[in-house]
């Protein structure tokens, strides 16, 4: 018995798909869902949040308030032109943009209502919701750390009280330490309460496409859909592993045709399958799950078309650089898991630290799910140049990689037979 344990662990150890497929793939997932949660990123605290603030009152009383944002922990404050900021929202480049209107200081003095706008993409109305969180007590606050916190609550129990009876205006003045002692706590990291002076942010919608999508739709299908892509194109890669162990590879060698033409076909099938997958998936979330697609036909195809040729050549990449089919599957596996989470197709971008946001640009899924969102939400026209720069970065993937696939099956495939 004992024997025929140690026999089993042997061959174990000796089959590397099997140590990667056990040790490898889970250390790697762990390693990255680890740094994707924050768990090696300053011990769990997440970086602070880029915010872009556009400045319409410019006055001291309203970069006061921008420095007071930028002292938050959580925060930066960005300062940006109002309309460079909007585009940027509609173009998926940033999640909202502050505004400051114009009467800031105004309404600080008087005790209004603080004119501050959030205006933002419905896509990112998770975090949006959190970043309002860390606006609100900043606003409340913000008179009496300004040094206009007795004026301006003063001014508002004036308005109150300004037809009541006289006895009820002098209790009103006698509350008003009370009030005043409130805010004072609320500064110090307290709650402000109910009097607290411009403790409101507007919210607006910038990016809310017409379709009737749902954004949780459209991250899922896409995100799911380029994924489920890769597995399947690893396998129709792994076709010309088949092939060379069966021996049909070398009997097209013979036969009187280019060898680039073997690996040219190859691709041509892929893509075609590709193309199809993808149709097919988008097709059955239209009509079960009422994902709008009507009026964005034509750039829905160019952006299946540029998925399926980046994830096609990565499939025929893989095949050609491995030398067996058991390596593909173990390095198709860990790659195509790496590539799903940093890119999207695991978890919205947002949840991630910065550094990952960074390198998402590395994988496949992301630039194809940034070009159904780009499609299927903000609903940006061709020409837009944010939508063709989705588009170029995947051709350009799927070419690099076509060359290299070209490269390799000449010296490992084409030779090895």
């Amino acid at each position: 018995m004992l024997l025929l344990a140690l026999k089993d662990l042997r061959l174990f150890v000796q089959d590397r798909r099997s140590m990667l497929i056990t040790f490898a793939i889970p250390l790697a997932l762990i390693t990255l869902f680890a740094f994707a949660y924050g768990g090696m990123d300053g011990g769990g605290e997440s970086r602070p949040y880029a915010l872009p603030v556009s400045d319409l009152d410019a006055t001291p009383l309203s970069q006061a308030f921008m420095e007071q944002l930028d002292t938050l922990a959580a925060l930066t404050v960005v300062p940006m032109g109002l309309e460079q900021a909007r585009e940027g929202v509609r173009k998926g480049k940033q999640d909202c943009v502050l505004i400051i209107h114009p009467g800031f200081a105004d309404s600080v003095r008087s005790g209004g209502e603080l004119p501050v706008e959030l205006q933002y993409d419905e896509a990112q109305a998770t975090q949006v919701s959190m970043l309002q969180q860390s606006l609100v007590p900043t606003l409340i606050n913000f008179p009496f750390n300004s040094g206009h916190a007795r004026t301006a609550v003063g001014t508002r129990i004036d308005r109150m009280m300004e037809n009541g009876p006289v006895q009820e205006r002098l209790r009103a003045r006698m509350q008003f330490d009370t009030l005043y002692s409130t805010m004072e706590r609320g500064s110090e990291g307290g709650t402000a309460g109910a009097f607290g002076v411009g403790g409101e942010v507007k919210m607006t919608s910038l990016v809310k496409p017409a379709t009737g999508n749902r954004v949780v739709l459209v991250q899922a299908v896409a995100g799911t859909a380029i994924m489920m892509l890769l597995f399947s194109v690893v396998g129709i890669g792994m076709g010309l592993l088949d092939e060379r162990q069966e021996g049909t590879l070398k009997r097209l060698l013979l036969a009187p045709v280019p060898r680039a033409h073997i690996l040219f076909g190859k691709m041509i099938s892929a893509n075609v399958i590709s193309i199809a997958q993808l149709s097919v998936m988008l097709a059955f979330t239209s009509l079960v799950f009422g994902l709008q697609v009507r009026g964005h036909l034509t750039g829905l195809l160019l952006v299946i078309a540029a998925s399926a040729y980046a994830c096609s050549a990565f499939g025929v990449f893989l095949a050609a650089v491995a030398k067996s089919r058991q390596q593909v599957q173990g390095l198709s596996t860990l790659i195509i898991l790496v590539m799903s989470a940093i890119g999207g197709s695991m978890m919205p971008l947002f949840f991630m630290p910065a550094f990952m946001q960074k390198i998402a640009v590395l994988s496949v899924n992301y630039w194809a799910i940034q070009g159904f969102f780009d499609v299927l939400w903000r609903t940006l026209p061709l020409p837009d140049p944010g939508f063709l720069g989705h588009l170029a970065a995947l051709v350009l993937i799927g070419t690099v990689l076509n060359g290299l696939a070209l490269h390799f099956f000449r010296r490992n495939v084409v030779d090895a037979a």
